[in-house]
């Protein structure tokens, strides 16, 4: 019969076992930390993208705003309806008021949509000008013993519109612009409604 040897053992194997548990753990926090980042970056290019496009519309809402007033003008008397084309005009001469103030659903002198349901994206108008005189082109003359000039003829006049358009998103998303829009006097067509 042979002894067994007190001995304590010398084996390695399990020291291999242990040390893939160890790299299979620093893996999995890097997969579940790259699954996150990847998710919050895919939130914030959401957001990103809905409030860019709500930029973008408010922007268009300018462009359409001054082109109905421009039409607006043409109409001394106003529009004989509040709606022209999908757009829906709170104010039928906007032409003529003086002050301005930020767009909003309360607030507003046009908007479009004209049958937009509540909750849903929407753009809303506020436009407001005062007439000023335009810089002439004359000859400067002396005005007495000051010396300071005095312009002869002036240039005109023409009106500074500002127009605050409003767009709110989907999504809560909700952008304001302003464009400042300047009519000559003079310059207007005819009313076409």
């Amino acid at each position: 019969m042979e002894r067994q040897s007190t001995a304590p053992l010398i084996n390695e194997n399990g020291a291999v076992i242990v040390f893939v548990l160890l790299i299979m753990t620093v893996l999995m926090i890097v997969g579940v930390t790259s699954m996150s980042t990847s998710s919050i970056e895919v939130q914030v290019a959401t957001h990103d993208a809905r409030h860019k496009m709500a930029f973008y519309q408010a922007d268009g809402g300018t462009e359409f705003a001054s082109e109905v007033l421009e039409q607006n003008i043409c109409c001394p008397a106003g529009f004989p309806s509040a709606t022209v084309g999908s757009i829906d005009v709170s104010t039928p001469t906007l032409w003529m008021n003086t002050s301005s103030s930020v767009a909003s659903d309360t607030n507003r002198d046009l908007y479009y949509p004209a049958a937009y349901a509540a909750g849903e994206p929407h753009t809303n108008v506020r436009v407001g000008g005062v007439t000023t005189l335009a810089a002439g082109g004359a000859i400067q003359m002396a005005a007495g013993y000051e010396g300071k000039g005095k312009g002869a003829p002036s240039g005109g006049a023409h009106i500074i519109y500002d127009i605050y358009s409003e767009h709110l998103g989907r999504f809560n998303s909700k952008a304001m612009v302003l464009l400042q829009w300047r009519h000559v006097i003079g310059m207007e067509g005819s009313c076409l409604y």
